[in-house]
């Protein structure tokens, strides 16, 4: 069975976890990726790293609607964010990074680390939701302990 989760328990979740993945198109091929984030309660925040070479900024180019997903195993829940994915203006960069620090589980990382940081690009993005949706599934998932 499954259940909805309120507004307020779908924030919780964000809030807690830290870590979700990314989907992203083309139009024809979709794209997911693990991403750190920050939520501060209205928007999530990423700090992208990047290199020119960047699928991630590719489909970035070409998505009008991205989702993120966050979920927990133990009780099996999830929820889903679709919005906007934009540049974060410079003037808004700190709450970004504040964001980021409080809640993100990886806050920064070189996610290329044979590149020295003068060949790659970090970058603020923010996810401006238009939706977000959870649930519950409330199905019995026995732990290996269980047994």
């Amino acid at each position: 069975m499954t259940t909805e989760l309120s507004r307020a328990e779908s924030e919780t979740l964000l809030c807690e976890s830290g870590v979700g993945v990314l989907a992203l198109t083309d139009g024809t091929e979709a794209y997911s990726i693990p991403e750190s984030f920050g939520y501060d309660g209205e928007t999530l925040y990423f700090q992208f790293v990047y290199t020119p070479e960047s699928k991630k900024m590719a489909f970035l180019e070409t998505t009008e609607t991205a989702t993120f997903t966050v979920y927990e195993e133990q009780p099996a829940k999830s929820v889903i964010v679709s919005g906007t994915l934009e540049p974060v203006p410079e003037d808004e960069e700190p709450k970004a990074a504040t964001a980021i620090t409080e809640n993100a589980s990886i806050p920064t990382l070189n996610v290329y680390p044979d590149t020295t940081p003068d060949e790659f690009t970090m970058d603020y993005y923010r996810l401006t939701p238009n939706s977000i949706t959870g649930r519950q599934f409330n199905a019995f998932t026995p732990r290996p302990n269980d047994q």
